[in-house]
């Protein structure tokens, strides 16, 4: 009995503990009820609400994706620590401003502004995420 108590509290410790997804995520970032949010991104194509959550969803993914990537450069290489979080900053802000400036010029200030400026800020994380995976054993510069 105690074993399985033992078991019980590890696993419900364990779910507590562990990250958020990225729809409880938007759920916090937007207010919005954990129910709602999960409906809107089980049902991206069903309104523009729905894209933007659905474009958010896959930016969060991406951004951790890439934040898993440098948590394990940072393990391997202390050292490069510094280096690689004002690279990140410096490029994070660049991203930004490119994926705004592209958007607006495409889309203005319409309802799809949102979601093009996360569809941009996912690609670029991606890509990235793919360059810092590809030098992983040399000095980022």
């Amino acid at each position: 009995m105690t074993k399985h108590c033992l078991w019980l509290f590890m696993m419900v410790s364990a779910v507590a503990l562990a990250d958020p997804t990225p729809a409880d995520e938007i759920s916090a970032r937007s207010g919005l009820p954990a129910s709602e949010v999960t409906s809107l991104l089980n049902n991206c194509d069903s309104s523009q609400t729905g894209m933007n959550f659905c474009a958010w969803r896959d930016q969060i993914v991406a951004e951790r994706e890439l934040q898993q990537v440098v948590d394990k450069q940072v393990h391997e290489h202390p050292e490069r620590k510094a280096l690689l979080e004002a690279r990140l900053s410096k490029w994070k802000a660049a991203r930004d401003a490119s994926c705004e400036k592209t958007a607006r010029k495409e889309w203005g200030d319409g309802s799809m502004l949102p979601a093009a400026k996360a569809i941009c800020a996912t690609a670029s994380t991606k890509k990235m995420t793919k360059k810092l995976s590809a030098t992983r054993d040399r000095n980022p510069s």
